[in-house]
C-alpha cells in the first residue's frame, strides 16, 4: 500500500507539472525551497519536512488613488511533504502530500497562503495488538496499523526575511486539517498545526506585472 500510495503522488505530481509545461518553460531560473516544521495534531507531537517547486511567480504595483503605489508578490507552489505525529496509546501516523500552494507575499515581508492536497498516511497502533487464528492460537501482530487515503487542506501566515534583511529564510504557522478516509466505513478529520521555516536558496526570475488600480 505504501507503495501504491507513493507512485499515485508521483503520477498526480507528473501530470500537474505536465499540464502547465509552457508555463514552467518560461521561468528562467528555478529553485527548491526547503522546508522544516513541528507538526502538532492539537497537543501531540511530531515533525513535517518538505521541498517547495516554485511554479510560478509575479511581483504585483498597483497605483492608489492618492498616488501611493502598494506592492505585493503572488506565488504559486507545488510541494512534497513527509510528515510525522506521534498520538500515545493510539497510533504513530506518517504521512505523505502533495499540495499546490497559493502564496501572497507583501512588500513588508507578510506572508499569507492557502494550500490544498492530496496524500497518503500509514498509522502504526501505539498498544500491542494480538490476534486469533482459527485453531486458537494468539499472536503478536508487528506493525499493526492501517492505510489511508487523504486530503489535506490548509492555511496560514508568516514573514519572509528576504524582503528587507536580504536573508534566504521566512518563518510560519499553518493549520492544516487532513481528511482521512475510509476510516470505519466514514471520514477521520484530524487538526495539525505546524510551525516553522523555509530555506529559499534562489529567487525565480518572474514574470512581472504592473497594475494601475485607482482606488
Amino acid at each position: 500500500m505504501l507503495k501504491t500510495g507513493i507512485s499515485i503522488l508521483i503520477i498526480i505530481y507528473c501530470t500537474l507539472c505536465q499540464a502547465q509545461s509552457d508555463s514552467i518553460k518560461k521561468l528562467a531560473d528555478r529553485h527548491l525551497n526547503l522546508k522544516l516544521s513541528y507538526n502538532s495534531s492539537l497537543i501531540y507531537p511530531g515533525i513535517s519536512t518538505g521541498i517547495e517547486f516554485p511554479f510560478q511567480q509575479i511581483n504585483i504595483q498597483r497605483l492608489k488613488k492618492r498616488g501611493t503605489e502598494k506592492s505585493f508578490t503572488k506565488g504559486r507552489f507545488i510541494t512534497g511533504n513527509l510528515s510525522w505525529y506521534h498520538h500515545p496509546y493510539f497510533h504513530d501516523n506518517l504521512y505523505l502530500t502533495a499540495e499546490w500552494v497559493m502564496r501572497r507575499t507583501k512588500s513588508s515581508g507578510f506572508i499569507s497562503e492557502f494550500s490544498v492536497g492530496p496524500g497518503y498516511s500509514r498509522t502504526f497502533l501505539g498498544g500491542t495488538t494480538y490476534k486469533v487464528d482459527d485453531n486458537g492460537i494468539i499472536s503478536v501482530i508487528r506493525n499493526a496499523g492501517y492505510n489511508y487515503a487523504l486530503i489535506t487542506v490548509g492555511g496560514g501566515f508568516g514573514y519572509d526575511f528576504s524582503m528587507k534583511r536580504q536573508l534566504p529564510v521566512s518563518t510560519f504557522a499553518k493549520m492544516n486539517l487532513l481528511s482521512m478516509f475510509p476510516y470505519n466505513s466514514t471520514i477521520y478529520f484530524r487538526p495539525v498545526l505546524e510551525l516553522g521555516f523555509r530555506y529559499m536558496p534562489g529567487r525565480i526570475k518572474s514574470n512581472v506585472t504592473k497594475e494601475s488600480i485607482l482606488k
